[in-house]
């Protein structure tokens, strides 16, 4: 890309690359990254955190992949489980009458006059609230009988739970709509635009890589951006800017450029070749070496390759022995 001439420094901005992470994976690639997750986490002394840190991935993505995928769930549970010192009671003992206690959690549950806690606590005083989660992440048969006795027994309980799902995502969209309005008014610099805001970077990194609907969109401001600079070109260009006008011309007119929008790239000649140079010394200049330094003959000689040691230079055979 062409530098920018030092006259139309400060009146455009340079164009910069997206170089953004897309997170777009597939199924074995999701699959291979719980592998990895799990093989850390497994390793004594180490966290949730750090394992995430060594797949360079969130703790908010293995949180939703315990949502969707049952089997990784039961597993990272398990893990987690066994790393919490305080537990003292075994894994396997502590679940071995899960599949009893879920039959009759929807029995009692399906009573209206029972709230969850009172109908966890029916069945066992070892159940609690964390229990029914682990069973919803575990069993997805299980989370659908749920859900559906909650809608059948306390409609209001789940439209509450619906809608606030519902305004969080609105709230949610609010930030992002507000970082997005406000990128463009800070002449889209990132740094500037969540000190303006009070959004921070991280969360416009994370909505990068969570939500393809706000990427779309900051995609679409960066052209916004490209338009911008390309109008406040044209007009110096307009008002007679020699220096923005050859600019222009460099990165419009290249052959390579056309039918490109925005190319604004100064496309190099190549040229390939190999260039040999060989010095060629004239007698003039040895005899002038050989005055100036006071080399000796056989020195002399090897400079001028003779094989003939009694050559002798005319510029020598007048002087006094």
């Amino acid at each position: 890309m062409p530098s920018v001439p030092k006259e139309l420094k400060g009146k455009i901005p340079p164009r910069r690359v997206n170089k953004r992470k897309k997170l777009m994976l597939t199924d074995t690639q999701k699959d291979e990254l719980q592998k990895k997750f799990l093989e850390e986490y497994r390793k004594e002394g180490q966290s949730i955190h750090n394992a995430c840190k060594v797949i360079d991935f969130t703790r908010q993505h293995v949180y939703k992949w315990t949502e969707t995928d049952p089997e990784f769930a039961a597993e990272f549970e398990e893990l987690r489980y066994k790393k919490n010192k305080s537990k003292k009671e075994d894994w396997n003992e502590k679940h071995k009458h899960d599949e009893k206690y879920k039959k009759e959690f929807l029995e009692v549950y399906s009573n209206p006059e029972h709230s969850l806690v009172s109908a966890l606590a029916e069945i066992s005083e070892d159940l609690n609230p964390t229990d029914l989660e682990y069973w919803q992440k575990t069993d997805p048969e299980f989370k659908k009988e749920y859900k559906a006795l909650q809608y059948r027994t306390r409609p209001r309980l789940a439209e509450g739970t619906e809608i606030r799902a519902a305004i969080g995502t609105v709230k949610l969209q609010e930030k992002q709509n507000k970082f997005l309005d406000a990128f463009s008014k800070n002449f889209f610099n990132v740094t500037k635009t969540c000190q303006a805001t009070g959004i921070a970077r991280a969360a416009v990194t994370d909505w990068c890589k969570k939500n393809p609907d706000f990427r779309s969109a900051l995609d679409a401001v960066q052209d916004e951006k490209e338009d911008w600079c390309e109008e406040k070109l044209l007009e110096l260009v307009n008002n007679g800017n020699m220096v923005a006008t050859i600019f222009l011309s460099k990165i419009l007119l290249n052959k390579p450029n056309i039918g490109r929008r925005h190319a604004y790239i100064e496309q190099p000649q190549k040229i390939e070749g190999k260039i040999e140079h060989t010095h060629k010394w004239e007698q003039d200049q040895l005899d002038a070496v050989v005055r100036g330094n006071q080399i000796d003959r056989e020195r002399y000689n090897k400079i001028l390759e003779l094989d003939d040691p009694n050559i002798i230079d005319a510029e020598y055979e007048d002087e006094p022995n």
